[in-house]
């Protein structure tokens, strides 16, 4: 390991402190700080991270996808606020890091900070020096795994990582590969025991044997934002509906909420986006077939009530003039939507 000098640190070295309070003095680092090694990268030097200008949490770089298994949870990050709120910004943890465009560690402590209304944060600057994603995925996996005062990494976490990388061809989806990922690039026995070590290679075989992607999870809020950048359309306006498929109760409120709603009101057809926060695309395809297979039954449900009690022909209506239409998915697996996510299109049912 090598330690830092000042001459590694960069532009201004005195940052305003956290809550209002002191200042934040880079020079600390100096001496004391073991500069991480980070394979595919070479260490560039330290400097910051202007916080309200570089930090985007709707842009997917500072989404954490592959590296947690939930993304950004909103829990991970109010427990980082509160660390800074009660404590400051301690300079005895190794800052954040990443290159001059792109985070490799610490996307929970700088979304934090700025949500804390901070401005600038302590970052590690590196420049890339090796092609693909194994790389990045690794070094941010494995600095989870070992460091405070972030969250640190869990078994789900690793498993993500390695069946992204076999999905994107980066890693080959053999026992000894994954095995060497493990030992060599994640350091995974200084964090887990052989059990563990053996459970997690045992899972990432499992899931890319099952040809299972990573998905894409993050709070609702940020999706609304996503659909009304890329499509134009403020949901819950009373005439665009977000809905996840997780849960069987959201059928019926779909169906209330929106569906019945929109056409008493007279706005019909609703229109409906479709989400999950499932962590396996398995699981997210059969809630999302079952979701969708459900609402019409109800519906149709409903239009034959009518028709019994009014003693009418209304069934017939149902296909032209059906009351909704799903829009369809938001583009939340990462490999295999990844044209929809960057089109800034929602996938649709049948390529879901």
């Amino acid at each position: 390991m090598t330690k830092l000098t000042k001459e590694d640190v960069f532009g201004p070295t005195i940052l305003p402190g956290f809550n209002g309070v002191g200042e934040i003095n880079l020079e600390e680092f100096v001496g004391k700080l073991n500069i991480p090694e980070l394979e595919g990268y070479e260490f560039s030097h330290l400097g910051s991270l202007d916080l309200q200008v570089d930090v985007d949490e709707s842009d997917e770089k500072w989404l954490n996808d592959a590296i947690r298994e939930e993304g950004n949870t909103d829990d991970r990050i109010e427990q980082l606020e509160n660390n800074y709120e009660i404590k400051g910004y301690l300079t005895s943890y190794e800052p954040g890091m990443g290159t001059e465009t792109d985070p490799i560690d610490g996307r929970g402590r700088a979304i934090a900070g700025k949500r804390n209304g901070e401005k600038k944060i302590p970052w590690l600057y590196y420049k890339k020096v090796s092609k693909g994603e194994k790389n990045r995925i690794s070094n941010g996996v494995l600095q989870n795994l070992k460091h405070d005062p972030a969250t640190k990494g869990t078994r789900a976490d690793v498993i993500k990582a390695g069946v992204y990388l076999i999905k994107l061809g980066e890693l080959e989806n053999n026992a000894g590969s994954i095995v060497y990922w493990l030992k060599n690039s994640l350091k995974i026995n200084t964090a887990f025991n052989e059990r563990n070590m053996t459970l997690i290679a045992n899972g990432i075989k499992k899931q890319a044997d099952a040809g299972e992607d990573v998905v894409r999870v993050q709070k609702r809020k940020l999706w609304e934002e996503w659909v009304l950048k890329n499509l134009n359309k403020k949901i819950d306006d009373k005439k665009v509906f977000l809905f996840s498929v997780d849960n069987d109760a959201y059928i019926c409120r779909c169906l209330c909420q929106a569906i019945l709603e929109s056409a008493v009101h007279g706005r019909s057809p609703a229109e409906i986006i479709l989400y999950t926060n499932k962590t396996l695309p398995t699981d997210a395809r059969e809630k999302l077939n079952k979701f969708v297979n459900e609402l019409e039954k109800y519906v149709y449900s409903a239009y034959t009530l009518v028709e019994r009690d009014q003693d009418c022909e209304y069934k017939k209506k149902f296909q032209t003039l059906k009351p909704y239409t799903i829009l369809g998915a938001l583009p939340q697996f990462i490999v295999d939507h990844k044209d929809e996510y960057h089109g800034r299109v929602l996938v649709k049912l049948e390529d879901y």
